[in-house]
């Protein structure tokens, strides 16, 4: 079964854990995600079954929105509630505060990612080593903030939205603002609503997939790539596209195109000095 699930990941499950209940249920072993979830988060979850895993990489999910709280007072090894206290200091209520501290971190920013993630290091994910009390030291990476909107603070919770690149921590940047305002904070609530074209409003519980596996999952990947320039072929050139024949198309250079023969998605191309290079074929004609 091939297609693509928009998943409303409950919180106290790992993404892992949803994708095994996945599984299960349509009784497939091909299963992807795209963006994993912490435990404690909950909000939309892309899946990829079957031959739709091969377009993970070209998937436009790269843009993410987050409604996050934060408790103030406090900052732990794990940048969240669930972690060791390693620090307390004085909740601040000034609106302005955290404002202009919001502000800061807005554009292109540096940011060190969170002990307790899931990056490799020494070929060993981050958190066993921060769990074992290895000490680790993970280097900045550059990640986009596109906006953070101040929801609410009531002392002494303290509510964001954040619009964000992939690649960013949401826990490791409540960290950075709580430093910024001298003010410790620890992530108590996490929600995805958006990720690129997948909604929160449009995401399907675990439960609603259950009762009905074959309507949550969407065929329609002309829908799920609308952001994506496209090329739509012939019945001809579009079965050579699908053997892996590089096409001549007299059309302007294209690193990444969603290729179709009228509605049917054939898959992700390149065009390069007029030719059309297959780079993941998905369907059939």
């Amino acid at each position: 079964m091939d297609g693509i699930l928009n998943v409303l990941k409950p919180a106290g499950m790992t993404s892992f854990d949803v994708i095994s209940f996945l599984r299960r249920t349509y009784k497939q072993k091909k299963i992807g995600h795209g963006g994993t979830l912490d435990p404690m988060a909950a909000g939309v979850l892309p899946v990829f079954m079957g031959k739709a895993t091969r377009l993970i990489e070209y998937a436009p999910i790269h843009t993410k929105t987050y409604i996050a709280e934060f408790i103030m007072g406090f900052s732990t090894d794990t940048e969240d509630v669930m972690g060791n206290i390693i620090s307390s200091g004085k909740p601040i209520e000034n609106i302005k505060v955290w404002e202009n501290a919001c502000e800061s971190f807005k554009g292109d920013i540096l940011q060190v990612p969170s002990l307790y993630s899931a990056i490799k290091v020494r070929g060993q994910r981050a958190y066993d080593l921060a769990r074992s009390g290895e000490f680790i030291e993970l280097k900045p990476r550059p990640i986009h903030i596109y906006d953070i909107s101040l929801l609410e603070v009531k002392v002494p919770f303290i509510r964001l939205q954040v619009t964000c690149s992939s690649g960013t921590y949401i826990r490791a940047l409540g960290r950075d603002i709580g430093r910024y305002t001298g003010c410790p904070l620890s992530m108590s609530f996490l929600l995805r609503t958006n990720m690129g074209t997948f909604s929160i409003n449009a995401a399907k519980t675990l439960e609603e997939i259950e009762q009905s596996p074959e309507k949550s999952l969407n065929k329609n990947l002309k829908e799920i790539f609308s952001d994506m320039k496209t090329l739509s072929l012939s019945a001809t050139m579009g079965k050579g596209f699908l053997t892996g024949k590089r096409l001549v198309i007299r059309k302007p250079d294209e690193p990444v195109i969603a290729v179709y023969n009228n509605s049917t998605f054939l898959g992700i191309g390149e065009i390069k000095k007029g030719i059309l290079h297959p780079r993941k074929v998905f369907g059939e004609l």
